[in-house]
């Protein structure tokens, strides 16, 4: 979870191609386990081992896991990122040290190559296909709100509360003030001080006037709602594109 690419250099003839440096992993937790997919329910095929490096091929959105970094992450310590790696199976970035918060490679839905460049509207819909599955899957997950929607855009981006994410989207130009017509997969931002104590809200509108939540106060935490116009605690505070 926390890892630097390997710098490999190349020596030989000026004309020579460099040499390309691979994506790594160093297993921190005693064991994790090698798994068929992003999840815990694909079948196992043995264990990684302390100690032993991996090579990462491409990143996976999948199952919200705790493992040995989970002490670094806000929110419950939940971490959906995987990887792919060089034999074929995943592993939880959890358990890895990549020496980065970021998802390394690219993403494994193109195939281990590089992908195309992904239109807003594709992102939207991975993200919201991923969240449905979560609160078809996993419904009283306690995953907090703001990890649940980074988790949502595979963690290209990261804050430590709503709030904080709101304010940055807000310096930076980024959020929309009307409460309606909000487009599918858009980070809605509220706030109710009593609730929350400062740190916000955000949820992920699917353009129907609906949101999908997570961290609700009452079982099933992951589910849908419509807030009430007449909600006068709850305070609509703007939303944003996902970066």
């Amino acid at each position: 979870m926390a890892a630097v690419t390997a710098a490999v250099f190349a020596l030989g003839l000026p004309s020579a191609a460099p040499a390309r440096a691979e994506t790594t992993g160093t297993v921190k937790a005693p064991t994790t386990p090698r798994m068929n997919a992003a999840n815990l329910k694909s079948g196992q095929d043995g264990v990684y081992n302390a100690g032993q490096v991996l090579t990462l091929v491409c990143h996976a959105a999948g199952e919200p896991v705790k493992g040995f970094f989970s002490y670094q992450i806000s929110d419950g310590g939940w971490d959906s990122l995987w990887y792919k790696t060089s034999d074929g199976h995943y592993v939880a970035d959890v358990d890895i040290d990549t020496r980065t918060l970021d998802a390394l490679g690219p993403d494994c839905g193109g195939g281990g190559s590089a992908p195309a460049a992904a239109t807003g509207e594709d992102k939207a819909a991975r993200a919201m296909a991923w969240a449905r599955g979560q609160m078809a899957a996993d419904p009283d997950n306690t995953v907090q709100c703001e990890t649940f929607v980074e988790q949502a855009y595979s963690h290209a981006f990261r804050y430590p509360s709503a709030m904080d994410a709101f304010n940055d989207f807000n310096r930076k130009g980024l959020i929309h003030t009307n409460a309606d017509n909000i487009p599918e997969g858009a980070l809605v931002f509220t706030s109710n001080p009593g609730f929350d104590h400062g740190t916000g809200h955000v949820m992920l509108s699917e353009g129907n006037g609906q949101y999908l939540t997570a961290n609700y106060f009452t079982p099933p935490h992951i589910r849908e709602i419509r807030p009430s116009p007449s909600d006068s605690q709850n305070i609509f505070l703007g939303w944003a594109y996902a970066p």
